[in-house]
């Protein structure tokens, strides 16, 4: 009982705040020659925020959430009526009416549709990539139309542009005349009354019944003064209403017949904006729940149950509106985060429908102002001013020209600016993003071949020459440049070692435009002007189209020429690609060299490397033959001789996956031997090989009966994994640097 009791206290305190503001938005729509439609506008405004409340109450993910009708569509349709009325001059009244109805319908159709279709698809998302600095202009310039509206409201003109005609023609009239005057004062001190209040006592209570005082005054004014409520009404101080019309809800076929739908058709650019601010509003809202909650809020159930909520509304002409994060959370303050409380607000809403005539008629004209540059002006300080605190000063500059366009040309063109401005920072912050993940040359990056320590060695002294890029993300206009620019600066290197080899690794790519393609043909013309073979690794199928479209053809295999577009299956294999050419071109892999040139380049001259060879088992092995199984005892250790072996392991579905390939001079098995575990992988001749061996029985022996010779076999061994050791602390650094 008592949490019934707390959800419909909580939601007569969200009803009686929609109802203020309904009523105002509807005053800030139907201001001036339009009053005759206040209060048709105050029961469609009410009769959203029923919908809103009711329905998002029992649908939403949320079971304490409380909807209400926004003020950004509201503000932005309002500024737009200027222009539009303005075409309508001579029609009317009532068709003026039923268009501005029929443009806020259908406006709130539209956000209803992208709602449901962005919450259906899931892109619920994507409205976050929009940049902050975006978002904070489109907010504080929804801000300044809401002030601009609440002018138009006091003035009784349509546009802020007749306004300043207006003052700019009389203003010291106009400044002594005692009923404009008396339209504009209180709606000024009724904003600052607001302000002040709202932070001195922000109690939920403290607007509504701030608008209930502000009213009672007005009236106690009037009567202290003598001034009767027709006389109010001639001064425009109140709607041009009779007290006690009786107002109806509007009929969707009245009008459907009645509005002049070429200019409905006119305000689509602005109802497709107000759509994307709203969708970005809700989904800022439900942020704002899951940071005061602490638990995740299903944004695209939010926003597919908005969507109906707003499809029903707007099939009555109604306003646009989501989740309140205000009146939500305060609902959760008060215990009351039930269905109940937004059930209860639409309630409250329902029965204040039966007085939409006499609330529309007995609104003073301040009062809907005030309130109007209140949230204007709150707007504004907290999306442009405050901002300043939290953003860099180019990006509030950015909040800065976004309101300043909206403010000077409109909505539209603010819209136009801000897309822009977000495309702008989208490209020019991914353009940022280092696509080159790493850059290396030959003697920090190996390849998966084990060769012999002399060849270790020429690879040290020359491996400068071959030149890794492994590139990452999506490749395009903006970020190409920064590969080019590698190449460049490379390729023209005047001093140190000269470039012979560039690979370009395509395995972390995601995609790439056609700047991107014509970057590569870039890239390939600079490599060959400057004698620099170009070996393209893991190129996927559709990057070599896009090349191919681009005019540079890419080979499978060595290629034809010195110059030209090598395709490698990995980056392993373009490295070994290079250091072979490397090694055969500067004559360093001698072929048929003896096993005893093999100990003496890693171990260097020693009296008893002949005996050490002698102690060890040559074997003549065919292709194909298995040198090592997985999971055999580690008892061996082999030297190659000639050809080459490599290292693989099977894969669950049966493949196998090279590790590593051995050449002559490679020894191979001493990490298990050492260890003396299981063997963890399968060594397979690729090519016809000499082989030495020396298994664990034949070391023992050598330990016991010629002990120099088996310490020569240790160091060997230690050698061997050092050598190893260097090269990998050479890849952690590179890949930490």
């Amino acid at each position: 009982m008592k949490e019934h009791l707390r959800s419909i206290t909580a939601g007569l305190t969200a009803g009686l705040d929609n109802l203020g503001t309904g009523v105002a938005f509807a005053a800030l729509l139907f201001a001036g020659p339009l009053a005759a439609g206040l209060g048709m506008g105050v029961a469609v405004l009410l009769l959203s925020g029923v919908i809103l409340s009711v329905y998002i109450a029992l649908r939403s993910p949320y079971v304490g959430n409380v909807a209400l009708v926004q003020e950004t569509g509201i503000a932005i349709l309002a500024a737009s009526m200027a222009g539009i009325l303005a075409g309508m001059e001579g029609q009317e009244t009532d068709r003026q009416i039923a268009t501005i109805l029929a443009i806020l319908g259908t406006s709130t159709l539209v956000t209803g549709v992208m709602f449901l279709l962005f919450g259906r698809l899931r892109l619920g998302t994507l409205v976050r990539f929009l940049p902050y600095p975006v978002i904070a202009g489109f907010l504080s310039g929804t801000g300044w139309l809401l002030i601009e509206g609440a002018l138009v409201m006091v003035t009784g003109e349509h546009s802020l542009a007749a306004i300043a005609a207006g003052f700019a023609g009389d203003l010291s009239a106009s400044l002594k005349d005692p009923v404009f005057l008396g339209a504009l004062l209180p709606a000024v001190l009724m904003a600052l009354v607001l302000a002040v209040s709202l932070v001195r006592l922000p109690h939920p209570l403290t607007m509504p019944l701030a608008l209930a005082g502000a009213i009672a005054a007005f009236y106690a004014v009037l009567a202290a003064a003598g001034i009767s409520a027709d006389q109010a009404r001639a001064w425009t101080w109140l709607p041009d209403i009779p007290a006690d019309a009786m107002v109806s809800l509007p009929s969707p076929l009245w009008i459907v017949g009645q509005a002049d739908w070429a200019a409905v058709v006119q305000a689509i650019p602005v109802m497709i904006g107000i759509a994307i601010l709203n969708i970005i509003g809700l989904l800022l809202n439900t942020s704002g729940l899951e940071v005061a909650f602490g638990r995740e809020v299903d944004a695209n159930a939010e926003l597919r149950e908005s969507g109906v909520a707003n499809l029903l509304a707007g099939c009555f002409g109604g306003a646009p509106g989501y989740t309140g994060l205000s009146l939500t959370l305060l609902a959760a303050k008060m215990q009351a985060a039930t269905r109940l409380t937004g059930i209860a607000a639409g309630v409250i809403l329902l029965i204040s429908l039966a007085f939409a005539g006499t609330l529309a008629a007995a609104m003073p004209g301040f009062l809907a102002a005030g309130l109007m540059m209140f949230l204007g002006a709150e707007l504004i300080y907290h999306w442009a001013i405050a901002a300043r605190r939290k953003l860099p000063q180019g990006e509030w500059l950015i909040v800065l020209a976004i309101l300043a366009s909206i403010a000077v040309l409109g909505f539209l063109y603010g819209l136009m600016l801000g897309l822009a401005f977000s495309v702008v920072m989208f490209v020019y912050n991914y353009a940022r993003l280092p696509v080159v993940r790493m850059a290396a040359d030959g003697r920090q990056l190996r390849s998966g071949v084990d060769r012999s320590a002399e060849a270790v060695r020429a690879l040290d002294r020359e491996g400068e020459q071959i030149h890794v890029l492994r590139l990452q993300g999506y490749l395009f206009f903006g970020t190409m440049e920064q590969v080019v620019a590698r190449v460049r600066k490379r390729a023209g290197q005047a001093s140190g070692t000269p470039l012979r080899f560039l690979i370009i690794d395509l395995s972390g790519m995601s995609g790439m435009d056609s700047a991107a393609a014509a970057g590569f043909a870039k890239i390939h013309g600079m490599t060959e002007r400057a004698g620099v073979r170009l070996i393209f690794s893991a190129m996927p199928q559709s990057v070599a189209a896009a090349l191919a479209r681009s005019g540079l053809n890419t080979g499978t295999g060595a290629g034809d020429g010195a110059h030209c577009v090598t395709c490698a299956a990995d980056l392993d294999h373009a490295l070994e690609l290079c250091e072979d050419a490397l090694l055969v071109q500067e004559k360093l892999l001698p072929a048929g060299a003896e096993i005893s040139y093999h100990l003496e380049s890693i171990l260097g001259p020693h009296p008893r490397l002949a005996d050490l060879a002698g102690a060890m088992e040559r074997l003549e092995l065919e292709p194909g033959t298995a040198l090592i199984r997985a999971g055999d005892p580690a008892d061996d250790v082999f030297l190659v001789g000639e050809g080459r072996v490599r290292v693989e392991m099977t894969l669950p579905d049966g493949r196998s996956l090279r590790l590593r390939t051995m050449t002559a001079g490679a020894v191979v098995g001493e990490v298990g031997h050492c260890l003396n575990g299981k063997r963890t992988a399968d060594v397979v001749v690729e090519t016809q090989a000499s082989v030495y061996r020396l298994c664990r029985a034949d070391l023992e022996k050598l330990e016991r009966t010629d002990s120099e010779l088996a310490l020569l076999f240790h160091r060997l061994l230690a050698v061997t994994l050092a050598e190893k050791l260097v090269l990998a602390n050479r890849l952690v650094q590179l890949a930490h640097g």
